[in-house]
């Protein structure tokens, strides 16, 4: 990874690229906002005398912050006190913060090379001392450590995606397999949320029982749908935990394993627009006879993949208690989730091999965490009240 060089003021008679139009744009628009911001915090204009004033202007400061589109320069206000700063990175800057946390302490552990030396500058824009790692580390672990642990019984939650992703991580001696278990519920207003972050060695009976365990002793509760896919310990503990909601078997997992069958590349392409008709059926009914048809097409010459297909295909049609087209087109799967996970790969592509479970632990967290700040702005499922509450909130 390089850094982006300085930004330059260019000409208005220049031509301007892309990316030089949207990085001038973008400075414009945050020098904007922090001007804003700094009007409010004194309590008065500039040079303005009023009751309400609360500080002194004293200058600016310069500031380099890379972005997306480039490295922008920035003139931030002072105030004699020195007590004023901008607000409005630090929404975003979690994951980064994290993603800095991870790299600094690879560097302590002794894996540090010229790469990390590299990430780590371009990131922060200097090198990362001690106690700036320290700081850095305590803020942002006890405000996701209280975003882990907030309560859930404030609403209800009637559909819930679960998923985990596995990342290397360095414990009990050795570098090991950890996975991250993640939980998305979508509310009865049909807005996405991540209900928490969880890590495990695998993703075994064990570390689902205790994501289970946590989400009812937070108050989690009204479940009647769930999508996931058919991993053992998973299994076990969802129908541990809720064992009167529907279930939908993600149909991009069994489309996988059932390609992981297939004798040829010619049979595995056929097979995948086969059961993609059963799958966009209008209706249950249509698509049982057309799983059906599949059946006695393919079993003289695949018996073991159209016996599997038997045992199994039906889990991935429990989207059709849905009513709604939208919840369907939505819940049959497992990607909302899957999503996310793409999005802590990016960021661990740079970090290879974490240093320990809490640099894994806070780097999810803070992902998910800013996720859900940007899932507040738009409803992800439109049907509501698509499914009746379930008989019972959760086992105990």
């Amino acid at each position: 990874m390089t850094s982006h060089a300085p930004m330059t003021v260019v000409p208005s008679h220049a031509p301007v690229g892309p990316e030089d139009a949207l990085r001038t744009m973008l400075t414009a628009l945050i020098q904007e906002t922090i001007a804003r911001e700094f009007t409010q915090f004194p309590g008065a204009e500039k040079r303005a005398r009023t009751a309400t004033r609360t500080g002194v202007r004293n200058g600016s400061r310069t500031c380099h912050v890379t972005t997306r589109v480039g490295s922008i320069e920035l003139r931030i206000p002072r105030d004699r006190a020195g007590e004023f700063q901008p607000t409005l990175f630090a929404r975003y800057q979690r994951s980064e913060h994290a993603v800095v946390l991870a790299l600094a302490e690879m560097s302590v552990q002794g894996v540090s090379t010229r790469t990390v030396t590299t990430v780590v500058e371009t990131l922060c824009g200097a090198s990362v001392s001690a106690s700036t790692v320290s700081a850095i580390t305590k803020t942002l672990d006890t405000g996701l450590t209280a975003w882990r642990e907030r309560p859930l019984g404030g609403k209800t939650y009637p559909y819930l995606i679960l998923d985990a992703h596995v990342e290397r991580v360095r414990r009990e001696g050795a570098v090991r397999n950890t996975a991250a278990l993640g939980v998305i519920g979508i509310d009865a207003e049909g807005y996405r949320e991540h209900l928490g972050v969880w890590l495990g060695a695998s993703e075994s009976a064990a570390s689902w029982r205790t994501v289970c365990e946590d989400l009812v002793t937070r108050g989690l509760h009204g479940v009647p749908y769930i999508v996931s896919d058919e991993h053992p310990g998973m299994v076990q503990r969802r129908q541990r935990f809720f064992p009167y909601a529907v279930h939908q078997r993600c149909q991009v997992h069994s489309l996988r394993n059932a390609l992981a069958k297939g004798s040829s590349p010619a049979m595995r392409d056929r097979l995948v627009d086969d059961l993609r008709q059963v799958w966009r059926s209008a209706t249950r009914a249509e698509a049982d006879a057309r799983l059906a048809r599949l059946l006695v097409k393919i079993r003289p010459h695949h018996a073991s993949l159209a016996a599997w297909l038997e045992d199994t295909a039906a889990d991935t049609l429990a989207v059709y208690a849905l009513r709604e087209q939208d919840g369907r087109t939505r819940l049959a799967t497992t990607n909302r989730i899957e999503h996310d996970h793409m999005a802590v790969r990016r960021r661990t592509r740079v970090i290879r091999i974490f240093p320990n479970e809490a640099s894994f632990l806070r780097l999810a967290s803070a992902l998910a965490s800013e996720r859900n700040e940007q899932w507040m702005v738009r409803r992800d499922v439109t049907a509501q009240n698509d499914l009746p509450q379930p008989l019972v909130k959760h086992a105990a």
